[in-house]
Protein backbone atom coordinates (compact mmCIF):
# COMPACT_ATOMS: atom_id res chain seq x y z
CA UNK A 1 0.00 0.00 0.00
CA UNK A 2 2.81 2.41 0.89
CA UNK A 3 4.52 1.62 -2.41
CA UNK A 4 1.37 2.57 -4.34
CA UNK A 5 1.18 5.91 -2.55
CA UNK A 6 4.82 6.69 -3.32
CA UNK A 7 4.52 5.74 -6.98
CA UNK A 8 1.37 7.85 -7.32
CA UNK A 9 3.25 11.01 -6.33
CA UNK A 10 3.60 13.36 -9.30
CA UNK A 11 7.02 13.51 -10.91
CA UNK A 12 8.37 16.75 -12.33
CA UNK A 13 8.22 16.95 -16.12
CA UNK A 14 11.38 16.17 -18.07
CA UNK A 15 11.18 19.51 -19.91
CA UNK A 16 11.51 21.47 -16.67
CA UNK A 17 14.65 19.53 -15.76
CA UNK A 18 16.15 20.08 -19.21
CA UNK A 19 15.47 23.82 -19.05
CA UNK A 20 16.96 24.12 -15.56
CA UNK A 21 20.32 22.70 -16.74
CA UNK A 22 21.10 25.74 -18.92
CA UNK A 23 21.22 28.66 -16.56
CA UNK A 24 22.95 31.90 -17.52
CA UNK A 25 25.72 31.28 -15.00
CA UNK A 26 26.39 27.85 -16.45
CA UNK A 27 26.49 29.21 -20.01
CA UNK A 28 28.96 31.95 -18.98
CA UNK A 29 31.24 29.48 -17.23
CA UNK A 30 31.10 27.08 -20.20
CA UNK A 31 31.90 29.90 -22.65
CA UNK A 32 34.81 31.08 -20.50
CA UNK A 33 36.14 27.52 -20.32
CA UNK A 34 35.92 27.05 -24.09
CA UNK A 35 37.67 30.40 -24.67
CA UNK A 36 40.42 29.44 -22.19
CA UNK A 37 40.88 26.08 -23.93
CA UNK A 38 41.15 27.74 -27.35
CA UNK A 39 43.77 30.18 -26.03
CA UNK A 40 45.72 27.31 -24.47
CA UNK A 41 45.62 25.35 -27.74
CA UNK A 42 46.81 28.38 -29.71
CA UNK A 43 49.63 28.90 -27.21
CA UNK A 44 50.62 25.23 -27.45
CA UNK A 45 50.62 25.30 -31.26
CA UNK A 46 52.74 28.45 -31.14
CA UNK A 47 55.27 26.76 -28.86
CA UNK A 48 55.44 23.72 -31.15
CA UNK A 49 55.99 25.96 -34.15
CA UNK A 50 58.63 27.99 -32.31
CA UNK A 51 60.65 24.95 -31.34
CA UNK A 52 60.55 23.39 -34.77
CA UNK A 53 63.87 23.57 -36.60
CA UNK A 54 63.00 25.90 -39.48
CA UNK A 55 62.32 29.40 -38.19
CA UNK A 56 61.72 31.01 -41.59
CA UNK A 57 58.95 28.56 -42.47
CA UNK A 58 57.45 28.99 -39.02
CA UNK A 59 57.47 32.78 -39.46
CA UNK A 60 55.61 32.42 -42.78
CA UNK A 61 53.04 30.13 -41.18
CA UNK A 62 52.46 32.58 -38.31
CA UNK A 63 52.10 35.45 -40.82
CA UNK A 64 49.55 33.38 -42.75
CA UNK A 65 47.58 32.65 -39.55
CA UNK A 66 47.82 36.34 -38.55
CA UNK A 67 46.45 37.41 -41.93
CA UNK A 68 43.54 34.98 -41.62
CA UNK A 69 42.69 36.35 -38.17
CA UNK A 70 42.84 39.91 -39.51
CA UNK A 71 40.38 39.02 -42.28
CA UNK A 72 38.06 37.34 -39.77
CA UNK A 73 38.22 40.35 -37.45
CA UNK A 74 37.50 42.67 -40.40
CA UNK A 75 34.44 40.63 -41.37
CA UNK A 76 33.27 40.65 -37.74
CA UNK A 77 33.66 44.44 -37.66
CA UNK A 78 31.55 44.78 -40.81
CA UNK A 79 28.88 42.49 -39.29
CA UNK A 80 28.89 44.49 -36.05
CA UNK A 81 28.50 47.79 -37.90
CA UNK A 82 25.66 46.30 -39.96
CA UNK A 83 23.98 45.00 -36.80
CA UNK A 84 24.23 48.42 -35.17
CA UNK A 85 22.68 50.01 -38.27
CA UNK A 86 19.79 47.53 -38.17
CA UNK A 87 19.38 48.22 -34.44
CA UNK A 88 19.19 51.96 -35.06
CA UNK A 89 16.57 51.46 -37.79
CA UNK A 90 14.50 49.21 -35.49
CA UNK A 91 14.68 51.71 -32.62
CA UNK A 92 13.59 54.49 -34.99
CA UNK A 93 10.62 52.39 -36.12
CA UNK A 94 9.71 51.66 -32.51
CA UNK A 95 9.80 55.35 -31.59
CA UNK A 96 7.65 56.23 -34.60
CA UNK A 97 5.19 53.47 -33.76
CA UNK A 98 4.95 54.69 -30.16
CA UNK A 99 4.33 58.24 -31.35
CA UNK A 100 1.76 57.12 -33.91
CA UNK A 101 -0.09 54.46 -31.92
CA UNK A 102 0.17 55.53 -28.28
CA UNK A 103 -1.04 59.12 -28.76
CA UNK A 104 -4.49 58.04 -30.07
CA UNK A 105 -4.80 55.54 -27.24
CA UNK A 106 -3.99 58.25 -24.72
CA UNK A 107 -6.50 60.58 -26.35
CA UNK A 108 -9.18 57.88 -26.18
CA UNK A 109 -8.32 57.19 -22.54
CA UNK A 110 -8.58 60.91 -21.73
CA UNK A 111 -11.94 61.07 -23.47
CA UNK A 112 -13.14 58.06 -21.48
CA UNK A 113 -12.00 59.68 -18.22
CA UNK A 114 -13.84 62.88 -19.11
CA UNK A 115 -17.01 60.90 -19.93
CA UNK A 116 -16.76 59.06 -16.60
CA UNK A 117 -16.26 62.38 -14.82
CA UNK A 118 -19.40 63.78 -16.47
CA UNK A 119 -21.35 60.65 -15.54
CA UNK A 120 -20.25 60.91 -11.91
CA UNK A 121 -21.28 64.55 -11.79
CA UNK A 122 -24.66 63.75 -13.35
CA UNK A 123 -25.33 60.88 -10.94
CA UNK A 124 -24.19 63.04 -8.03
CA UNK A 125 -26.46 65.92 -9.01
CA UNK A 126 -29.55 63.89 -9.92
CA UNK A 127 -29.44 60.94 -7.55
CA UNK A 128 -27.13 61.29 -4.60
CA UNK A 129 -27.91 64.90 -3.67
CA UNK A 130 -31.71 64.37 -3.55
CA UNK A 131 -31.20 61.24 -1.45
CA UNK A 132 -28.93 63.14 0.95
CA UNK A 133 -31.42 66.03 1.17
CA UNK A 134 -34.34 63.65 1.81
CA UNK A 135 -32.35 61.78 4.44
CA UNK A 136 -31.38 65.05 6.14
CA UNK A 137 -34.99 66.26 6.07
CA UNK A 138 -36.28 63.00 7.56
CA UNK A 139 -33.59 63.08 10.26
CA UNK A 140 -34.55 66.66 11.13
CA UNK A 141 -38.23 65.71 11.13
CA UNK A 142 -37.50 62.85 13.51
CA UNK A 143 -35.66 65.20 15.85
CA UNK A 144 -38.57 67.66 15.75
CA UNK A 145 -41.11 64.90 16.50
CA UNK A 146 -38.95 63.60 19.33
CA UNK A 147 -38.62 67.09 20.80
CA UNK A 148 -42.36 67.77 20.46
CA UNK A 149 -43.07 64.45 22.19
CA UNK A 150 -40.63 65.42 24.94
CA UNK A 151 -42.35 68.76 25.44
CA UNK A 152 -45.74 67.05 25.64
CA UNK A 153 -44.48 64.66 28.27
CA UNK A 154 -43.03 67.52 30.24
CA UNK A 155 -46.34 69.45 30.18
CA UNK A 156 -48.67 66.57 31.01
CA UNK A 157 -49.45 65.92 34.67
CA UNK A 158 -47.94 62.94 36.39
CA UNK A 159 -49.96 59.89 35.70
CA UNK A 160 -49.23 56.96 37.94
CA UNK A 161 -47.56 54.25 35.98
CA UNK A 162 -48.18 50.66 36.54
CA UNK A 163 -45.49 48.70 38.20
CA UNK A 164 -44.20 51.65 40.18
CA UNK A 165 -45.16 52.32 43.73
CA UNK A 166 -46.47 55.82 44.37
CA UNK A 167 -46.80 57.05 47.86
Amino acid sequence: MAQNVQSAAPTPPVEAEAKSKWTIQRIVFLSAGVLGAVIAIIFGVGLLLAFSGELEITALRIQYIRNIFMVVIGIEGILIIGSIAVLIVQITRLVNMVKRDVKPVLATAQETVNTAKGTVEFVGDNTVRPIIRTSAFLSGLGVVIRDVGGIRRAIRPDVPRMGKNHE
